[in-house]
């Protein structure tokens, strides 16, 4: 039975770890996402890739479902079974810089270098992140928010202390705040008027469009999949990672994207899983301090540390 893997993030790289298969992606390297803010800091983008071990380098055009056939810029596969792992995209949005890979990472540094002001929309890890970062530059920084906490995703605790930490060191942090337009170098957020030098998006995350293309059923551009991660659309067809999800919502996370392409693999050999997955740690960095949720309880300093390299090592596991 041939099957085919498209993506080779941490999904598709946990499945290949599960059963050989042919894995099908644009790059040859694997990006650790979580290491594009040193990528920003230092201008290597070296630090955050790492080459893959097995892939074959094409870009996927089109998939004939009737055939079971992949179309890619270097010919036309056949598969029994297909798991889609393409990973997250980013909405665009005219005059601000999207944060989604090493190509941004290193155009916001560009930015950075010249800026005076910067704001900075979301106020999830990677905002928090590129907000510390810039004040640390000695930039003006305005982060804004529309929920009512940054990081609203991890604990009470994790949240307070990001913003704690962030507004000691001089960001202007703006919660509630709803972004109505963008225009001119000119973020309006409802009756303020921030012009920045530099303007950065960490909000938007969805799936590539490509999947809405092809006619799979999709929810904010992820492909929808039942309780065994396969394809409401497709029997033969299953997804993993950041592009899929269930009606029920599964989060965008390099964990849930490992243990989703674990069970997609299982599943498409013969087992019958259903998928259940759980978040670990969640850490985010401000200056040299590290803080997060480790499993489900904050923590600081050195323990917080150690569970962000544990995390960089389990992902470079997959790739051996």
């Amino acid at each position: 039975m041939r099957i085919v893997i498209l993506g080779g993030g941490f999904a598709g790289l946990s499945a290949l770890k599960t059963h050989d298969s042919i894995m099908i992606d644009n790059k040859d390297y694997f990006i650790l996402t979580h290491k594009l803010i040193d990528v920003v800091k230092t201008g290597d983008p070296s630090i955050a890739k790492i080459p893959y071990p097995k892939v074959l380098k094409a870009t996927v055009k089109s998939i004939d479902f009737r055939k079971k056939v992949v179309i890619t810029t270097s010919g036309e596969i056949a598969y029994d079974k297909l798991i889609i792992s393409l990973g997250y995209s980013q909405k665009l949005i005219e005059g601000v810089t999207k944060f989604e890979n090493i190509e941004d990472a290193l155009r916001i540094r560009e930015g950075l270098l010249r800026a005076k002001t910067v704001v900075i929309i979301g106020g999830g890890n990677l905002g928090v992140e590129l907000a510390s970062l810039a004040r640390e530059m000695g930039k003006e920084v305005y982060l804004i928010e529309g929920q009512s906490r940054l990081l609203n995703f991890m604990s009470q605790e994790s949240s307070a202390y990001a913003e704690k930490k962030l507004r000691e060191m001089g960001v202007n942090v703006l919660l509630n705040t709803k972004v109505e337009k963008i225009e001119d170098n000119t973020v309006y957020a409802e009756d303020q008027k921030i012009r920045g030098d530099l303007i950065v998006s960490s909000i938007g995350f969805k799936g590539p469009s490509i999947l809405k293309e092809l006619g799979l059923t999709t929810i904010n551009d992820r492909m929808v999949v039942n309780e065994y991660l396969q394809s409401v659309d497709q029997e033969d067809v299953y997804g993993a990672g950041d592009c899929s999800t269930t009606k029920e919502f599964i989060p965008m996370s390099a964990q849930v994207a490992v243990q989703a392409g674990r069970t997609a693999m299982l599943n498409a050999i013969g087992f019958e899983r259903k998928f259940s997955y759980r978040q670990y740690a969640i850490i985010v960095r401000i200056g040299n301090e590290y803080f997060g949720d480790l499993l489900g309880k904050f923590v600081r300093g050195r323990v917080a540390e150690l569970a962000e390299k544990l995390g960089i090592h389990r992902a470079i596991k997959l790739l051996k």
